[in-house]
């Protein structure tokens, strides 16, 4: 049975950092193998490496229209890493992380589990951050915004219809609003999957490395999202601004671009309304 974990690379930043955290997979596991999904950059700096399989994609995952921060649309690609990893069991891990111990005990749960994700910091549907609409949908759907939901940057899964299903599940639900986070959308594809899966704490996946139980993930927007230049009404912005990280409740920090920082709080802070009622929404 082969084991392996898939990163996705888009820009020369996420290039780096995934290979930073290919080095502290192999401090570990010297002989695992690593799958890159990404660009022609990506195909380019990795089509010498011994250790690493490449396959171009030529869906486009971002989405010009939208804000700067927002432009990478993950819920293009995530969904397609069943059918493009070569491997019996597969983790996916989103490039700005890092090992802090051996992914094997993982690999081990997919004995009994056809999927293991870790929850979000976050914690529930009521801190999401998909955006107003598509949480205030997800939330009548399933009767209460108090629900536990996922960190797709960490994602253990078997070779088998029924994982093979929920990928095609993911990528419907995603479809329905096409957001910037695709978090929601896994969900939803889980409550109607008949995928066996488990949820590990979020200390497997985490920001705070004294927490870590796995993957230190610092959830650098820009290092694995690639974000292109700005194009407004007037003109075309040709340098891309940095993120910055602002606080929209105590110890609770998001990124956003200088300037939106009022924006993005007022947004968030407006998911904390949602209704804790089901109304008549519906999945077909």
């Amino acid at each position: 049975m082969t084991h392996g974990v898939i990163y996705m690379t888009w820009g020369h930043t996420a290039m780096k950092e995934a290979d930073r955290s290919m080095g502290t997979l192999w401090k570990y596991n010297p002989a695992m193998p690593v799958l890159v999904i990404g660009d022609a950059a990506a195909e380019a700096h990795y089509k010498a490496s011994k250790k690493v399989i490449f396959k171009l994609i030529k869906t486009d995952p971002f989405d010009e229209t939208r804000p700067q921060s927002q432009q990478f649309r993950a819920g293009r690609i995530k969904p397609l890493l069943y059918n493009l990893s070569p491997f019996d069991q597969s983790l996916y891990v989103d490039a700005d992380s890092q090992f802090q111990s051996s992914p094997n005990f993982g690999f081990s749960l997919l004995d009994k589990w056809d999927f293991v994700v870790a929850e979000t910091e976050t914690r529930s549907l009521l801190n999401s951050i998909a955006g107003l609409q598509e949480t205030h949908w997800t939330a009548n759907w399933v009767g209460t915004p108090h629900l536990l939901y996922h960190n797709s940057g960490l994602l253990f899964w078997r070779k088998n219809k029924v994982v093979e299903k929920l990928f095609q599940l993911w990528s419907n639900e995603w479809l329905r609003f096409q957001g910037w986070d695709e978090q929601v959308a896994l969900l939803r594809a889980l409550l109607r999957s008949e995928a066996v899966f488990l949820t590990v704490p979020y200390t497997w996946n985490c920001r705070e490395g004294t927490k870590t139980m796995l993957l230190h993930h610092w959830f650098g927007t820009k290092a694995v999202r690639a974000i292109l230049p700005v194009v407004t009404a007037h003109k075309r912005i040709t340098k891309p601004q940095a993120l910055i990280l602002t606080e929209i409740s105590p110890g609770r920090f998001v990124k956003c671009i200088p300037g939106d920082e009022e924006e993005t709080k007022r947004q968030l802070l407006r998911l904390r309304k949602i209704p804790a009622r089901r109304a008549h929404a519906s999945i077909k």
